[in-house]
Formats: C-alpha cells, structure tokens, sequence
C-alpha cells in the first residue's frame, strides 16, 4: 500500500482546551472506523498550529490519525473530517491523502 489518508483531531474550541473525553471520543470512532475500512491506523501526538479568523496564533496539541490504503474510500475520510469539525467546533479541519492537503 503506497497510498494514505491523514486526519488532524485537535484538543481545543477555538483557543480553550476542549473536553478531554470528547477528544477521545472523537478520536475512538475516527480510529474504529479507519480500522474497519483499512484494517488499521497509526496515531501520533504533535503539536500544531494555525492562525484563526480573528488573526489569533493558536497552537494545540493535536493527534493525527493515519490509515494506509490500496482502495481509497474519500466519502468515508470526508464523513470522518466532517465530524471532528462538528463535534470539536472547529473553523477547518486537515485531510492529508497522500501528498495533498484539504481543509473541510
């Protein structure tokens, strides 16, 4: 499998810490569901940051969660960035598959 999908789940709501169990909820059915599609993933704590839309720096710790593939499966990564956003509030959210970036 050359080809990979990368999600960033962060661990704040704009520039507060957002609720640990909610973080590791999110990041529980992120996990499960590339597991089930891909038969695995990988997590790495790391440290981002981004500028938000009111020109604040913020920087957060946050996990990014990669699965490897041979068949990709972009609805399901969409569906799975989409619900990080949600859930998290988030203004974006960073889907890396392969070399690309998007922001949901």
């Amino acid at each position: 499998m050359n080809h990979y999908y990368r999600l960033m789940v962060p661990t704040t709501i704009y520039n507060e810490p957002a609720p640990a169990d909610l973080v590791d909820e999110v990041r529980s059915s992120v996990k499960l569901a590339l597991a089930e599609a891909f038969g695995g993933y990988t997590e790495t704590r790391s440290t981002g940051g981004y500028r938000a839309e009111s020109g604040e720096l913020i920087e957060e710790t946050v996990y990014q969660i990669e699965a490897s593939y041979s068949e990709p499966n972009d609805e399901l990564v969409w569906k799975l960035a989409a619900e990080i956003k949600g859930r998290l509030s988030q203004e974006s959210v960073m889907i890396r598959k392969d070399h690309e970036v998007t922001f949901l």
